[in-house]
């Protein structure tokens, strides 16, 4: 028979080892203070050692005790996706993804059917919210897309997509410009994003143009309605490339003088690793991370 401390204490001391709080651990766990404390003594008894002391007001793991978490939290989060596929096996599985309006138009919504072909069994369900707003979109969601590194307690961030900022405009706005060089752009009808309104002028740094300040030129709230506004040729656009991919591929939009980006720090996804859909979340990272 294996020998195995009581499932509750280990718990217990994982949720502790985490937070480094008795308070946090036992609010996670919906049971008392004194609940988790008298867990902590059981297993400390059960060892004969001590697992936690004083630093402060918190406690810390001794250097042993928080080896032996990290073993713990990893035969949990087994447990936990093992106990996933047993109960999701012969249904389908249902991903909730929250993502930016722009992100979900320009560069989900055109490939989730292929997924949805390859994948039968994984539901997609999509669902937008604004840039900053992750934190509230966490706990209603499997999946949430940004366009920058999120940072939560418990949760996996991992990278999506590159993020180049490129300059696009469509075939006929281009045959009506006389553009040679990228200074020529400055007389140019550009299109500004409100959020990113200083990227103009950093593009035209980064193709070594000095200019005094910011073009004039219509400003959008939204990527998805700059993009629209370039593909129907009113103004140059300055755009992640991700999310026109499709568009250059099929001749909409052309890059004028590709060499020049702004490069970002990428679009990344946030998810509970743990969670009953980890496995299903991630093979729809995989995909994701494939396409183009």
């Amino acid at each position: 028979m294996r020998k195995i401390p009581p499932f509750t204490a280990l718990r217990a001391f994982e949720a502790v080892s985490r937070h480094e709080s008795v308070t946090q651990a036992a609010a996670e766990l919906n049971v008392s203070h004194s609940a988790v404390s008298q867990q902590l003594r059981l297993l400390e008894g059960y060892f004969s050692r001590r697992l936690v002391r004083k630093a402060g007001n918190r406690i810390e793991l001794t250097p042993a005790a928080r080896s032996y978490a990290h073993d713990v939290r990893k035969s949990l989060d087994l447990l936990a996706v093992a106990s996933e596929d047993f109960a999701s096996s012969g249904s389908a599985h249902c991903i909730r993804i929250n993502a930016t309006p722009s992100f979900a138009m320009r560069w989900l919504i055109p490939r989730i059917a292929a997924f949805q072909r390859l994948n039968p069994r994984i539901e997609i369900r999509l669902e937008t919210s604004n840039t900053d707003e992750f934190e509230s979109s966490v706990e209603q969601s499997d999946l949430v897309i940004r366009r920058y590194p999120m940072k939560k307690a418990g949760l996996a961030c991992r990278h999506l997509l590159d993020d180049e900022a490129v300059a696009v405009v469509s075939p006929v706005l281009l045959s009506e410009l006389k553009v040679r060089h990228a200074k020529d752009l400055t007389r140019c009808p550009l299109l500004h994003m409100k959020s990113r309104i200083s990227a103009w002028p950093d593009w035209f740094r980064k193709a070594g143009v000095d200019i005094s300040q910011t073009p004039r030129g219509q400003v959008f709230d939204h990527f998805f309605l700059c993009i629209e506004a370039a593909i129907n040729g009113y103004g140059i656009a300055l755009v992640p490339e991700a999310l026109v991919s499709l568009d250059i591929a099929e001749r909409r939009l052309g890059i004028l003088f590709p060499q020049s980006r702004i490069i970002g720090s990428g679009f990344y996804g946030l998810f509970n690793p743990s969670a009953r859909k980890a496995r299903s979340v991630e093979q729809f990272i995989t995909w994701l991370t494939q396409e183009d």
